[in-house]
């Protein structure tokens, strides 16, 4: 039987793609997808996914973070049609902290069945990391790709 610090939390479904857990601080934490369809017309079955802390407590190295996200993005990635766009968010400066802890998750827990596609768009004011995730059985992993790369050059404003 594994202990409690190799399972994740119990996670809480809220509604459609939007999942809610409790860590053992006490932080409760919201996972969720958003349609981005409407920013390239090949990105149907295209989400983005956001983690956000209730709070702005400190938030201590929790292990079980990390498995209770992986636990939802495989939920996610059953359905191998789904493909997933990471942004980086940059409101806090900590972007380039954010990209290095996907990317140190991805590589620990991927078992192969995800494919990943990295690119930055940077201006005078700011750099956005940003990744796509795939199944790699998603019958449309060409044209996501080319479409993301282009939505990358447009700087992710929608391309219609």
């Amino acid at each position: 039987m594994a202990s409690n610090s190799q399972l994740p939390y119990e996670i809480s479904k809220e509604e459609d793609q939007s999942y809610t857990f409790v860590t053992k601080h006490g932080i409760t934490y919201h996972a969720y997808f958003l349609d981005y369809n409407g920013y390239h017309p090949a990105f149907t079955d295209v989400y983005t996914f956001n983690i956000e802390p209730e709070d702005d407590r400190p938030h201590p190295i929790d292990k079980r973070i990390a498995l209770t996200v992986v636990h939802i993005l495989q939920m996610f990635f059953r359905r191998h049609e789904n493909a997933m766009i990471m942004i980086c968010d940059n409101l806090d400066g900590k972007e380039m902290k954010r990209e290095r802890l996907f990317s140190r998750w991805f590589a620990a827990y991927n078992d192969g069945s995800i494919r990943k596609y990295d690119a930055s768009v940077s201006s005078d004011n700011y750099m956005l990391y940003v990744s796509l995730y795939l199944h790699k059985a998603n019958p449309r992993q060409q044209d996501l790709v080319r479409a993301f790369y282009e939505l990358v050059k447009n700087e992710l404003y929608p391309i219609d």
